[in-house]
């Protein structure tokens, strides 16, 4: 059964939509053929009911254990275009799809290159831009936060490992003036890049080179961090809101987020 439209509202919502439409061809993979392992990993109704209930009834617990499961090393690609609306559909939802943020969408990635057509890769850049875009406005970014409490460059290297290519995302955010985003990126420094090594601190990013060299150009490119040089500026000028300091967080009282943007500040002007 495939899902009927509804009222949209916001961008991320839009896009969930235009996902929908363009994987609206393919099928439910046949009862028995789920690339997963029920032996171990999956429960095996939950894996039956993948295949025979319509799309909108598959759940978090469905795709957290899809996502777990062992798995073949190159995905079938018609079984997740098919399942690949309702899983981003969960994520802008907030659901949890995995024990790790960055391997969420790592079965898309998996497909073999050049399984996904155009009009379906501009569906999945739309969807991930308006993920990243609805985020980055989202501060302090706790857990129940469109980016479940993770810093900014693990959802990056989330949609890298589905092959979604980041620049779009990346200018979207060198561009943005909001506070919020540019505090999303304090954060992001602060705890995952090391500056005099140049080098992204997330283990995940071990095995991923192009999103390795991706993200290292981008931030060391001048005109980089002198747009994000004038941004800090800006903050630092403006000074602190209560809005920036959630009560009771363990790290903001050990690392004061004023101290924060101190620390990304002389790292990157070094």
């Amino acid at each position: 059964m495939k899902k009927q439209p509804t009222p949209v509202t916001t961008p991320l919502e839009a896009a969930t939509q235009a996902v929908y439409q363009a994987f609206a061809k393919y099928s439910a993979p046949e009862v028995g053929t789920l690339d997963v392992c029920t032996a171990c990993c999956m429960d095996a109704d939950l894996a039956l009911q993948m295949s025979h209930l319509p799309l909108p009834q598959l759940t978090e617990k469905h795709f957290y254990q899809y996502n777990d499961s062992a798995k073949s090393q190159v995905q079938p690609a018609d079984e997740i275009k098919y399942l690949a609306p309702r899983l981003l559909e969960l994520l802008a939802e907030g659901a949890r799809l995995h024990h790790s943020t960055e391997l969420y969408l790592d079965r898309l990635g998996r497909c073999e290159p050049g399984s996904f057509s155009a009009t379906e890769q501009a569906a999945l850049q739309g969807f991930a831009l308006a993920y990243f875009v609805q985020g980055l406005e989202q501060w302090p970014a706790g857990s129940d936060s469109l980016f479940q409490g993770d810093n900014a460059f693990t959802i990056l290297l989330m949609w890298a490992y589905a092959r979604v290519p980041l620049e779009t995302l990346l200018q979207h955010w060198l561009d943005s003036d909001s506070d919020a985003s540019t505090l999303h990126f304090v954060d992001a420094c602060y705890w995952d890049y090391v500056w005099n090594a140049n080098q992204m601190g997330n283990a995940f990013a071990a095995d991923q080179a192009e999103y390795k060299r991706t993200m290292e150009e981008w931030l060391n490119r001048p005109a980089t961090k002198a747009r994000w040089a004038e941004k800090l500026m800006r903050l630092v000028d403006t000074g602190p809101t209560s809005s920036w300091l959630p009560a009771g967080a363990v790290d903001h009282q050990r690392y004061p987020l004023p101290e924060r943007i101190s620390a990304v500040f002389d790292a990157m002007t070094a």
